[in-house]
Parts: structure tokens; C-alpha cells; sequence
């Protein structure tokens, strides 16, 4: 007898031997599978939620509000300026930018809109008008988003004032809560 016909007896019992193995891992996948299923329905809706989208029991107050960005060019004609403006990064969000009262500087200033999500944004404006604001004037007024019931800190500081003879002048900045439009 040739040993052929022996590895083809040997090949045809080899799958039945690999079932049996595979059946085994099937049942004991199923039984787990089972037994998870049936914890998870035990639990109530609230205890099936992940951490993470549990309601939290602790939440801060959040509310929005406007400060103002005011500069006194102190008689001098203030034709461009570069403030930057910073807040408790833990607590405040600034959400939009709009200009000023003077005509001047009525159009918002420029900025970088990424820097909204921060709380550091660098704020500047420009004005080729013959009427310039020589006296203390709102220049911007920020819209932020507080979190929690204790007051936010905030300040600006100025980084470069302009005449309208392009000397550099010196420019007190201010910051106030404003008034809600």
C-alpha cells in the first residue's frame, strides 16, 4: 500500500478535527457574548450611559456679557492702535469683536479669528479719516462667554499708538464691563 492514499485519509479527517476546536471557541464566545448581554440588562438606562455623557451633577453657571476697550489718546489725534487684550483662560471664551463709537473706528478692528477660542487676542485698527478721536473713546467692545458665578479677570495692554502723522504716542487703555446691546 502507498502512503498516498494514507495523507488523503489524514486530510480529510484534519477539517473534522479543526471544527471541533473551532465549535469549542464558538460556544465559549457565545457564552460570554451572553453573559455580557444579560448584565446590561440588568442595569437601568442611567447606569448603561458612559462616563462621559453622564449629566454632570456640578454645573457652573454660564453666562455672556461685553467688555469694553476704551483708549485715551489724551488730546492728541489717535489714528491707529494695537492692544492686546487677555482673560482668565479658565473662565472666559471670546465670542465675537465689534468696533467702536467714534466714526473712526466704528468698523470692528482686525484680528486673528482663531484666537477667539483663546483667551488672548490682539486687537488693531487703523483710520485714515480727517476726523480723529482726540479725547478717551470706546474702540472695541468685546462679546465673551463666562463660566461660573464668580467674576472673570481681564486687562489690555497697549502695544503701539499712532498719530495721524505716524509718530507713536503714548495711549492710556482701559477695560470695563459694557453694556449688553
Amino acid at each position: 500500500m502507498s502512503p498516498r492514499p494514507a495523507t488523503r485519509l489524514s486530510r480529510l479527517v484534519r477539517p473534522a478535527r479543526w471544527r471541533g476546536r473551532f465549535s469549542g471557541w464558538v460556544v465559549a464566545i457565545a457564552s460570554v457574548s451572553l453573559l455580557i448581554v444579560s448584565l446590561l440588562a440588568t442595569l437601568s438606562p442611567a447606569q448603561r450611559r458612559p462616563a462621559a455623557t453622564m449629566p454632570s451633577t456640578t454645573s457652573s453657571a454660564v453666562r455672556f456679557q461685553t467688555v469694553d476697550v476704551t483708549l485715551d489718546p489724551k488730546g492728541r489725534p489717535i489714528a491707529a492702535y494695537q492692544i492686546e487684550f487677555i482673560a482668565d483662560a479658565d473662565r472666559v471664551k471670546l465670542v465675537g469683536v465689534e468696533g467702536g463709537d467714534h466714526a473712526a473706528f466704528r468698523e470692528p478692528p482686525y484680528y486673528d479669528p482663531a484666537a477667539l477660542s483663546n483667551h488672548r487676542v490682539i486687537l488693531a485698527a487703523f483710520s485714515t479719516s480727517a476726523d480723529l478721536p482726540r479725547t478717551s473713546t470706546r474702540v472695541a467692545r468685546l462679546h465673551v462667554q463666562v463660566s461660573g458665578d464668580e467674576e472673570p479677570r481681564w486687562s489690555a495692554k497697549l502695544i503701539v499708538a499712532s498719530s495721524d502723522t505716524s509718530d507713536s504716542i503714548p495711549v492710556e487703555v482701559s477695560v470695563s464691563e459694557g453694556a449688553m446691546p
